[in-house]
């Protein structure tokens, strides 16, 4: 059994060793644990840092600053390559506990779990703002939703995969949202999920990913809604259709009652022409939509089923 931690990293020459040191050498089950750096871009020597650690079995260097969801995606795959049967993810900065990693894969090892995600007790964490409480409690309620599984903690990057979960694990989304994406994929694909409660470390710099509160909502409220698209089309295009739709239909027979009433029983013109008129382009509006919905559905589920085969043709490489 080998644990393979990922560290990407971003001009980190300062708190890179101290991370590396803090995390384990040995777990029980355990057979063989190693780490991955993954340099996106850095213009200090955060890889020659990184490459004298004992821990570390490869450097992964990025030629330029692709952000935090391209350089989790290389070191997934270096993970994999490297052979590694559980995956962590955390952070050069030390936010998560190290001395967690062997309760967050405790799970996978028992077979209870093939994904699981140190969730931190976002109410608790003093340094972050009140906009961003209420943004990750709201991002968190939707997120659970669109996966029907409770995950109070859906942005946190401290996170254990098996390496049959690892082999689903794609990016499309931002480095804002990548957290979020990898989640709903994984439950798409019916992948056992459990979480583990953490405390986190004291911050030691300020975030790069987030420049300001407002926009960390507004980049995840746009990445969440294109999310639902990649992977509940079929809910948003009727939940449009709706929105259009059922409007358009109202106008409608409101149209034909009082064109029954007025016209055809009085001979008196009705006069509610633009009724008929918006309701017409509302309902075709909505019947658009619902198209889309099917279309979109058959687009996803046949995405799904490729994805099925080149995830078993992976898993029957090694």
């Amino acid at each position: 059994m080998k644990l393979v931690i990922q560290i990407p990293c971003y001009n980190e020459e300062e708190f890179i060793k101290a991370a590396l040191d803090a995390l384990p050498r040995s777990i029980a089950g355990v057979d063989s644990v190693s780490a991955v750096v993954i340099d996106d871009g850095s213009s200090d020597r955060t890889a020659e840092a990184a490459k004298a650690h004992p821990l570390v079995e490869r450097v992964v260097r990025l030629p330029y600053h692709q952000g935090l969801a391209s350089a989790f995606k290389a070191g997934i795959e270096a993970s994999l390559e490297l052979g590694a049967d559980i995956i962590v993810n955390t952070d050069a900065d030390n936010q998560y506990p190290a001395e967690r990693v062997k309760d967050l894969i405790r799970p996978i090892l028992e077979g209870k779990a093939e994904f699981v995600i140190g969730c931190r007790n976002i109410e608790g964490i003093a340094h972050f703002s009140f906009m961003k409480k209420v943004a990750q409690r709201l991002g968190s309620r939707v997120v659970s939703a669109i996966c029907r599984q409770q995950v109070p903690d859906v942005t946190s990057g401290f996170r254990a995969f098996s390496r049959g979960a690892a082999l689903w694990l794609d990016v499309i989304a931002s480095d804002y949202t990548y957290t979020l994406e990898t989640l709903i994929r994984l439950a798409s694909r019916k992948v056992r999920i459990a979480v583990l409660e953490i405390e986190v470390n004291p911050p030691v710099r300020d975030s790069r990913l987030m420049k300001s509160s407002v926009e960390y909502v507004f980049r995840s409220a746009g990445d969440i809604l294109t999310l639902f698209y990649i992977y509940s089309p079929l809910k948003l295009f009727l939940f449009l259709g709706a929105v259009f739709g059922l409007p358009g239909l109202f106008l409608i027979l409101r149209f034909l009652y009082y064109y029954v009433i007025l016209t055809v029983m009085r001979g008196i013109p009705s006069g509610y022409e633009q009724s008929l008129t918006i309701g017409t382009a509302l309902f075709v509006i909505g019947i658009f939509m619902l198209l889309m919905g099917v279309v979109s559905h058959l687009i996803y589920t046949n995405r799904k089923l490729l994805e099925k085969i080149l995830v078993q043709q992976q898993k029957n490489l090694k």
